[in-house]
């Protein structure tokens, strides 16, 4: 998700609880900008613009599958550091990519990250270290960096982590290879399609070079890339998708919505369109939609996509189903280790705190202000979690 959508998304989030939301007449602001990319939803991760200064280091990796083959589609990849993650760009059709670490320039990047879905909240702007020097300096002197790794994102498929070790500009620059394997017995979803595969060559590169100027921020570009691929290649259902990502956040709706809808006809067994059409439910309000839509994403695949389970919550709260809201904001628990959704924290306590589990409500309450103090929504859920510290106190000791 882009900064703006993941900030409606948590408006329309806390306004499912609420007695009053915005409506969608707010509408969306015109000229915002979208780097989303196939699959970044799946990440579950919010992508954060970084500075990187000094003299640049281009650092190299491959993307493979575990038989040794490319991707069938360009990988994002990802720097994961402390559970936020950085977009580091795309592979190219061969599976390789580069990173440039110490750049005097400002990369802007912006989830799935998640899909992938993602992709969890906007962090402040992180500064890579000064290479120093000396020949020979360390690239990871500051300790964060340490605690990094790269991950591909590409969906239907599991990634491999690899850790950003200690570097020196000495070193061999290539990082290593990242290995991706298909979800294949998780879900129907989870395998790379014929119509996938069918994509032709100029098609392809259309939306390669899409993905890369929808990276460094030229969307009006990407959006005619993209328009020009679906229009040799009328299926292109990855196509589709990111044209509907950026349809939706440069305002568009209801345009968005048509090319998600395309995307779900020319590849129904794709995750990536139904999450974005059940996105587009939740902004609506649409409960029931959204319920259907996320249980048929997670048919497909019931493992990549946390922030599935927590619209399925969303919408199950609303639609009066507490149990199965709970089941579902339990599966998003299970999945989302990383805290990529901090949001997950937030719906768990209000469900607890709906069935007078007050003790219970008040730790994930505090859970979700910890990991995102200053999101949109941190007033609602310091109340939230006074209310349910009051109900704590009330309850006599055993």
């Amino acid at each position: 998700m882009t900064r703006f959508e993941r900030t409606r998304t948590l408006v329309l989030l806390v306004a499912a609880l609420s007695p009053l939301g915005p409506a969608r007449s707010q509408g969306l602001p015109s000229g915002a900008n979208s780097s989303e990319a196939m699959a970044a939803a799946a990440a579950g991760a919010a992508l954060v613009p970084t500075a990187l200064t000094h003299a640049p280091v281009l650092l190299t990796g491959r993307v493979l599958l575990e038989n040794g083959s490319p991707p069938p589609h360009p990988a994002q990849v990802l720097r994961v550091c402390n559970s936020i993650a950085h977009s580091e760009g795309f592979t190219d059709a061969q599976g390789y990519f580069g990173i440039h670490f110490g750049s005097t320039a400002t990369v802007s990047q912006d989830a799935s990250e998640q899909d992938r879905l993602s992709p969890s909240v906007t962090a402040p702007v992180q500064v890579l270290p000064s290479l120093g020097d000396e020949a020979g300096a360390s690239l990871t002197t500051d300790k964060r960096l340490l605690d990094c790794e790269l991950r591909a994102v590409l969906a239907g498929y599991h990634s491999s982590s690899l850790p950003i070790k200690q570097l020196h500009l000495m070193d061999n620059p290539d990082l290593g290879v990242i290995l991706i394997r298909p979800n294949g017995a998780q879900g129907d979803g989870a395998v790379v399609t014929a119509q996938s595969l069918a994509v032709p060559k100029a098609a392809r590169k259309l939306f390669e070079r899409a993905q890369q100027e929808a990276t460094a921020g030229k969307t009006d570009r990407a959006k005619q890339r993209l328009e020009k691929a679906v229009a040799v290649y009328p299926e292109f259902a990855a196509a589709w998708c990111e044209l509907g990502k950026l349809e939706v956040a440069s305002g568009g709706l209801d345009s968005g919505r048509a090319s998600f809808e395309r995307a779900l006809h020319a590849d129904p067994k794709q995750v990536d369109p139904y999450l974005q059409l059940a996105t587009v439910a939740l902004w609506d309000r649409k409960w029931q939609e959204l319920a259907d839509l996320s249980a048929k994403a997670l048919e497909l695949d019931p493992v990549d996509y946390p922030q599935l389970f927590l619209y399925a919550a969303v919408a199950n709260y609303n639609l009066h189903k507490p149990e199965t809201a709970e089941r579902n904001i339990e599966r998003a628990q299970a999945l989302d280790s990383r805290h990529a959704f901090p949001e997950i924290e937030r719906m768990t306590g209000v469900i607890l705190a709906g069935r007078k589990d007050y003790s219970a409500a008040v730790e994930h309450l505090r859970a979700y202000l910890q990991l995102t103090p200053n999101a949109d929504d941190a007033a609602d859920a310091r109340s939230r979690l006074a209310e349910a510290e009051k109900m704590t106190a009330q309850v006599p000791a055993n």
